[in-house]
């Protein structure tokens, strides 16, 4: 009871100290506030946590004063997160204002012999293209169209999903650097998911995908598992399971990709991702300069089991052998760097790439 009557005292002290001088303080005594200030916090260890709250939430907010601040913990380019203020009318983010433009600095040194060093560019024989050495490229505008980059990465491209995808320039063709993750034919329509049922995958003949081992953390690095059904357009009602202006490429176009890297006997080493963070051991010689970035997602085979993961990746290609039960794909190994060409039943479930049309 004591201990009751002697915090309401202390908080009763407290608000009619605070009516009185008009100032608080947090860590300063009231004889050392400064005059001009209502609420003074001093501290070396903390700081001062205004409320937190994203975009949506800030502009939701009714009336503000002027003067109102918080903190948006959420952004864009026109409106990045950070600390804003109200201004009386319109919200401002805590940079404020640009200032002038401060005085101009003292001139550099002159490069080596008055010449500008290009060591980390390569300039197209056309002049139109500049490449940078982290795999970007420049385009000049109007120049450039007939002369697209031979290497290096394009711009991310979206799947109907919204799943973004890194793009490779390889020779002539442009190639997705990631595994397939859609769930839709690029018109909406959703393309089957068989999951545990594999009566149901070993007998169906329409387009279906799974995660391997029916685990979706796996789609995250791997990509989903299609069986032929979903990406032939002439199985799946002539529908695409790339975005707009790609398709899951030929076997003649597959064979270009590797022809360009030096032939099924060497085109694996640089297709494959460096290292065993993907796939098993023995993948010592994978050099991945052609930045297309294999990855061994496995496979789920006609009975629905699945295999392989971290030792094979297996690709489709959109081509039918002479076996119409069959369809060409590729396939790289964990211990070679040779890409296989070879012929397997269209239900098997395998990885995609897309193409640039």
């Amino acid at each position: 009871m004591k201990k009751i009557i002697l915090n309401s005292l202390t908080v009763c002290t407290l608000f009619f100290a605070t009516a009185l001088n008009a100032q608080v303080g947090v860590g300063v005594p009231s004889e050392n506030m400064h005059p001009s200030a209502e609420l003074e916090v001093k501290s070396t260890k903390k700081g001062f946590l205004p409320p937190r709250m994203t975009k949506v939430e800030r502009a939701a907010i009714v009336a503000p004063a002027a003067g109102l601040i918080v903190f948006q913990t959420d952004g864009d380019v026109t409106s990045p997160i950070g600390l804003y203020f109200f201004d009386g009318t319109a919200w401002r983010n805590g940079l404020g204002e640009t200032g002038a433009t401060g005085p101009t600095g003292a001139t550099g040194p002159a490069g080596k012999d008055g010449k500008v060093d290009f060591q980390n560019f390569k300039v197209s024989t056309t002049g139109d293209t500049l490449y940078l050495t982290n795999g970007n490229y420049v385009i000049i505008p109007s120049l450039s169209l007939s002369n697209p980059p031979t290497s290096g990465f394009g711009t991310a491209l979206l799947d109907i999903d919204g799943n973004s995808y890194k793009t490779v320039y390889i020779g002539k063709q442009q190639w997705m650097a990631e595994n397939l993750k859609v769930s839709k034919y690029n018109d909406g329509t959703s393309i089957l998911n068989i999951t545990t049922d594999n009566l149901l995958w070993e007998n169906n003949k329409t387009g279906a995908w799974s995660y391997y081992n029916n685990d979706e953390a796996n789609s995250t690095k791997y990509g989903k598992l299609y069986n032929w059904y979903a990406v032939s357009p002439t199985t799946n009602g002539n529908k695409n399971v790339c975005p707009t202006g790609w398709h899951v490429p030929t076997d003649a176009e597959w064979t270009v990709l590797t022809a360009y890297l030096g032939g099924n006997s060497l085109a694996g080493f640089k297709m494959k991702e460096v290292g065993t963070t993907s796939w098993n051991s023995s993948n010592t010689d994978a050099t991945n300069t052609s930045l297309f970035s294999a990855l061994p997602g496995g496979q789920r085979n006609i009975p629905g089991n699945y295999s392989n993961i971290g030792t094979t990746g297996n690709w489709w290609s959109s081509s039918e052998s002479s076996n119409i039960e069959k369809a060409w794909n590729r396939n790289l190994f964990n211990n070679s760097g040779n890409v296989t060409i070879n012929e397997y039943r269209k239900g098997n479930g395998y990885s995609v790439r897309c193409l640039k049309d």
